[in-house]
């Protein structure tokens, strides 16, 4: 006998986005659940053990100037954790803090198989059951869903999110594909522990300097790799097109037809996908991108919201915690008016939400450059 259970919204990940617009959903008084098919920060759990943060945790809420990682206006990782660059698993402490803090309705061990709309009703097909419910906020994340296929032969490769912790995988040379956040990330890790690295890189990210962090590196990234004792050799300029393995060697050949050689698994650092791909149906797409209304909603499917990384209007990538929570308080507002909660309690939290600038909805300032 299947199961059924009707709320009027559901959250699927129990990440920091799952459980920052949650938050809001709570203070709004509005009926939801959290489906969650591992634990509360799984994503966060199974970083390598030695990443941290980028984005700098520091406590400055009581001046209207939250903690960039925060997914509340009145939390912060640095007073809750005190450090500045959590790691993954210190950032999952902080979330399970904040869902128990606000008693938030979540149901873990649910994986999501199927997902489709019915006469204005959300048919949630999972492993425990079915759930149906009015409006749909997809908050599932990118991490658990690496991308594997971004250059042929790349399944000869070891993947960063497979990587539980640098020292595990330490020898004495190793090939990392890609210089974005994670590619380097992995060879100062890696340089750490002894090993010689060559970072191939398909652009020029160390030349790169833009004042949108979603597009070039950050400083804390900088900052570290200027370290000394650092043994790695940097090849911008060397995307590479396929892996193979020939003679006991890992051969990684680049679009300009050089070749690096390893004897161990080149790490993959290319980035990730995204669990969209369960519901790409529900959503008009743009350059791999979910097109979205005023409100972060589907325009293809109404009461259809997306909150987390993969959310872009323009040129505004949402990919940080502190770009993505601004709209938090935007997704629940519309929910709780076509909910026709009580105008009055919407209003008094979409305001301390604004107080604690944590609201941006005129995504003009988005569109330029920092002046210096």
């Amino acid at each position: 006998m299947k199961v059924v259970k009707t709320i009027d919204v559901i959250v699927v990940g129990a990440g920091s986005a799952g459980i920052g617009v949650a938050v809001v959903l709570k203070r709004m008084g509005i009926n939801f659940q959290i489906l969650e098919k591992e634990e509360i920060g799984a994503s966060f759990k199974k970083w390598p053990e030695e990443t941290q943060f980028i984005s700098p945790s520091f406590t400055g809420n009581f001046f209207k100037m939250p903690d960039l990682n925060a997914i509340t206006p009145e939390t912060s990782p640095a007073f809750n954790l005190l450090t500045e660059h959590p790691t993954g698993e210190e950032y999952q402490e902080y979330l399970e803090t904040v869902s128990e803090f606000y008693k938030l309705d979540i149901n873990t061990g649910v994986t999501v198989e199927t997902v489709h709309k019915k006469k204005g009703t959300f048919i949630v097909m999972t492993n425990k059951g079915e759930y149906h419910s009015q409006f749909l906020i997809w908050a599932a994340g990118e991490y658990q869903y690496p991308d594997r296929r971004a250059f042929k032969g790349s399944e000869l490769c070891m993947h960063y999110s497979d990587i539980s912790s640098f020292e595990e995988i330490k020898t004495d040379e190793r090939i990392v594909i890609g210089a974005y956040e994670s590619g380097c990330d992995a060879a100062i890790n890696l340089c750490r522990e002894g090993t010689s690295v060559t970072l191939l890189d398909r652009s020029n990210s160390f030349e790169l300097v833009n004042s949108d962090s979603s597009y070039s590196l950050s400083p804390f990234t900088r900052d570290r790799l200027i370290e000394e004792d650092l043994n790695f050799e940097y090849k911008p300029e060397s995307g590479v097109k396929e892996v193979r393995f020939d003679k006991g060697k890992y051969v990684a050949e680049t679009v300009s037809n050089k070749q690096f050689i390893s004897s161990h698994k080149p790490i993959n650092c290319t980035g990730f996908t995204s669990s969209l791909s369960l519901i790409e149906s529900l959503f008009e797409t743009h350059e791999g991108y979910p097109i979205l209304n005023n409100f972060d909603e589907s325009t293809k499917t109404k009461n259809l919201f997306l909150v987390g990384p993969q959310v872009k209007h323009g040129n505004a990538l949402f990919c940080f915690i502190y770009k993505y929570r601004q709209r938090f308080s935007i997704v629940a507002n519309r929910i709780a008016v076509r909910n026709k909660i009580d105008n009055s309690i919407i209003k008094r939290v979409v305001q301390d939400y604004k107080d604690a600038n944590f609201y941006l909805k005129d995504l003009a300032c988005c569109d330029g450059e920092c002046v210096c």
